[in-house]
């Protein structure tokens, strides 16, 4: 913290100062005349730049204090002039103090909204476990533009009575207002996967949330997917990028039948059969697919999972990582979320929670 408020204070007041000093050096070596002391008016623009009010003021005055005093050696006979030098370096201070002010109340409020989308987004997304009933379990979440947006991509795993039942989903849109709808949603799978016995019905309930919640244009994509408990992997896939298993015989996408978003008729497909365990299941948002270089070309995911064959749980999902930041340079166009399910061979381990007897009935909110 100090370190930084050095080096901001370096900036903003040393920087200025040094600026003025430069300037007097070089009149003083053009000789008698001021040539240069006018462009003492400059400096308290620069410290507005990384400084606050009060910083700018105290170059303006040293700006002011230089110029007048340099101006009483000087021996031009220009008194008119120092004058105008004079009064341009203290309406320049002012301007400069203004645009300071302005600079720190936006940033202030930047910081504000930085909070609101930490503390909200964590309120959607809660940290997962590493493991539940055996099966491994690694996410990573990254925003295109966490200052200014909160994205809409979402997940969660739940042990349920039917098994280990996970969802990963991008809602349209940024903002509140897709934060909103991607909690109903998740809201809706929490309920929904412990409840129901179908991944149909789950898928479902989804929908009718969404439908319920969204506007007309709102749609969501999503994959659900179960591990039961036999080890079995089954999932279905509602306008979302489609699973990539990750076997012994290298990654390879699962053979799914895609159904519709939720919120515009999804469930009308049955859940698909992909693979028993020991089997890698990788879910992820389409930011990761259609991550790009300067030159427009895509990231190959395929070669990326090859290439860490080897990698699984929070190591591939680093690794996917970091090969997105590399090849779009670390400018993301689109919210990149990953979510990794180990599935071990045989049944699942522990003991399956008891399932709710009876649906709890949802109302619709009041529109704003």
């Amino acid at each position: 913290m100090s370190g930084s408020r050095g080096g901001r204070l370096l900036r903003s007041f040393g920087m200025p100062c040094l600026l003025v000093a430069t300037i007097l050096v070089a009149d003083t070596l053009e000789g008698p005349k001021t040539a240069f002391v006018g462009v003492l008016a400059v400096t308290p623009m620069l410290a507005a730049v990384f400084g606050g009010p009060a910083t700018v003021v105290a170059v303006g005055a040293v700006a002011l204090t230089s110029a007048w005093l340099f101006g009483l050696g000087a021996d031009d006979g220009q008194v008119t002039a120092q004058h105008v030098r004079l009064a341009v370096i203290a309406v320049m201070t002012l301007l400069a103090a203004l645009a300071a002010a302005e600079r720190v109340r936006r940033e202030t409020a930047l910081d504000r909204l930085t909070l609101v989308t930490a503390a909200v987004s964590e309120a959607v997304i809660r940290p997962l476990p590493d493991r539940l009933r055996g099966v491994g379990i690694a996410a990573r979440y990254t925003g295109v533009e966490a200052q200014a947006h909160v994205g809409g991509d979402v997940y969660e795993v739940l042990s349920t009575a039917y098994g280990v039942r996970a969802v990963l989903g991008d809602v349209r849109g940024k903002g509140l207002s897709a934060v909103r709808l991607a909690n109903y949603v998740l809201g809706a799978f929490r309920e929904a996967a412990r409840r129901e016995e179908s991944l149909v019905d789950v898928v479902r309930a989804m929908e009718a949330l969404v439908r319920a919640e969204g506007g007309d244009e709102d749609f969501v994509t999503a994959v659900v997917v179960e591990v039961g408990h036999d080890g079995v992997v089954t999932a279905i896939c509602c306008g979302h990028p489609v699973p990539v298993l990750l076997t012994a015989d290298g990654p390879r996408p699962a053979d799914v039948v895609p159904d519709l978003p939720l919120g515009l008729g999804s469930g009308a497909v049955g859940a698909v059969r992909l693979a028993d365990g020991p089997v890698g299941v990788l879910m992820f948002s389409d930011g990761l697919t259609e991550a790009r270089d300067r030159a427009g070309r895509f990231l190959d995911v395929d070669e990326v999972l090859r290439r860490h064959a080897g990698a699984a749980g929070a190591d591939l999902v680093e690794a996917l990582q970091r090969a997105v930041t590399a090849h779009t340079d670390g400018e993301l166009r689109d919210d990149v979320t990953l979510l990794w399910l180990g599935v071990p061979a045989g049944p699942l381990t522990g003991e399956a929670p008891q399932s709710p007897a009876e649906p709890v009935a949802h109302t619709p909110s009041p529109r704003p």
